[in-house]
């Protein structure tokens, strides 16, 4: 996703800023007063990355702006052009900055236990508002009981449940940038007595899957490069997990006789690998590009992908993929959750409606799979509405979409986001 440039009627379009890699996404821009430069905000392979200011005319990439190395999501600039104006993390928050154009050095401007998201800065240059808040999210268990908050504590989500129901694993966002990719804390709470572990101190876990006994976790985590490695350990971690030798991605999750399949980059772009637990036998499994590995069945057959669409190019479908050879299966297009109960008897099918926010907002539809079988019936190029797929589902959807799959349909575990904010006029010094 890049920026580009057009007369108002969509004419005469030039590129002004396109990210290097494949996975690369320059989501917003603020152009100069003067019309020269453009000031960017973008993402790679699903993180925030520090903003970037560029000449308007695409002559060159410019350079980051603000505190290094901090993710950035919006920004402004005075009405001289003389400021920069900036939504940076540089601790467990997003906060504001600004910055002297073209050669200052970064300032901070707020601070404090809230974030601030958004700048629109006044035609005076005096004062500038912006949105200022707290984002909690909860992990809940519904059972015949009814429902009860487990997590205790920050934005807790991407719930698990053993296959016999007693435990329950999520995930803690600590000053991550995006909950589907970001850093997190891994966290086990017993069903039975209520009581909260957090299983890996010192880790930066971006992502965890069970085993379909329940008996070992498959996680990656940041290493001090930055960089995503895999790691093995059993599920009460007891014992230390091993890193797996050779293994540079995320998305990870146990595949068919001993191995994992994960997500991982080639060159610009994103494919499935496969691998053995021990670091050996590395190899592509998929020819196309995957931007995301939702999971492998519990027979060790399929893996669900997000790849673009067969049908629109500009938009990403869930495929199926065979792991032991043969063409994908296209499902249906757009955000899509697609995960199997431990057991195999039951497919979950859930539509998130945010973008980058793991599942926050949404529904999930569950179908009841024949026996032997790891997929519904699918039509020859796949459900073409969310309407099509629907009718498959026996019951409602559940209002849910970041959903943790029980021993049966009527225990799941799920998440819930509430974002409280309000509007603040900041003056300006």
């Amino acid at each position: 996703m890049g920026i580009v440039a057009a007369s108002e009627t969509g004419s005469n379009g030039r590129e002004v800023y396109l990210p290097p890699h494949d996975r690369g996404m320059a989501h917003r821009s603020y152009p100069s007063p003067d019309g020269k430069y453009v000031l960017v905000s973008e993402m790679d392979n699903g993180e925030w990355l520090p903003c970037r200011v560029v000449p308007l005319d695409g002559s060159s990439s410019g350079r980051q702006v603000g505190p290094p190395g901090a993710p950035c999501t919006s920004g402004a600039w005075s009405p001289d052009g003389n400021w920069i104006y900036i939504g940076a993390r540089t601790g467990d928050n997003f906060h504001l900055w600004r910055q002297r154009f073209p050669a200052g050095k970064p300032e901070q401007i707020t601070s404090g236990p809230t974030a601030e998201e958004g700048i629109a800065v006044a035609p005076d240059g005096r004062s500038l508002i912006t949105s200022v808040g707290l984002r909690q999210r909860t992990v809940k268990i519904h059972d015949p009981s009814g429902e009860r908050q487990v997590s205790v504590e920050g934005y807790a989500y991407s719930p698990v449940l053993s296959p016999d129901g007693k435990h329950l694993y999520y995930r803690v966002l600590r000053g991550g940038t995006s909950p589907f990719l970001g850093a997190s804390e891994l966290w086990s709470v017993d069903l039975e007595s209520g009581h909260n572990d957090l299983l890996l101190p010192g880790f930066a876990v971006t992502h965890f899957r069970l085993s379909h006994d329940g008996k070992r976790i498959v996680f990656s985590a940041l290493d001090a490069d930055r960089k995503n490695r895999l790691w093995i350990g059993p599920a009460d971690l007891h014992t230390p997990p091993q890193q797996v030798p050779n293994a540079e991605g995320d998305m990870a999750d146990f595949g068919p006789r001993g191995e994992l399949i994960f997500h991982a980059l080639e060159g610009t772009s994103t494919y499935a690998f496969r691998i053995r637990e021990d670091g050996t036998g590395l190899q592509k499994l998929t020819k196309r590009q995957v931007s995301q590995i939702q999971g492998v069945s519990p027979d060790g057959q399929w893996v669900m992908i997000m790849s673009p669409s067969g049908v629109d190019p500009s938009l990403e479908a869930t495929w199926a993929c065979p792991t032991f050879g043969g063409e994908a299966i296209r499902i249906i297009d757009g955000l899509w959750q697609f995960r199997w109960q431990p057991d195999g008897r039951i497919l979950y099918a859930s539509f998130s409606t945010a973008m980058q926010a793991a599942g926050a907002t949404g529904r999930t539809y569950i179908f009841q799979l024949t026996p032997g079988k790891m997929l519904p019936p699918i039509p020859a190029g796949g459900f073409h509405s969310e309407s099509e797929l629907a009718r498959l589902s026996a019951r409602p959807p559940i209002e849910v979409a970041d959903i943790g799959a029980g021993p049966n349909q009527n225990v799941y575990a799920y998440s819930r986001e509430a974002v409280q904010r309000n509007l603040y006029r900041i003056p300006l010094h």
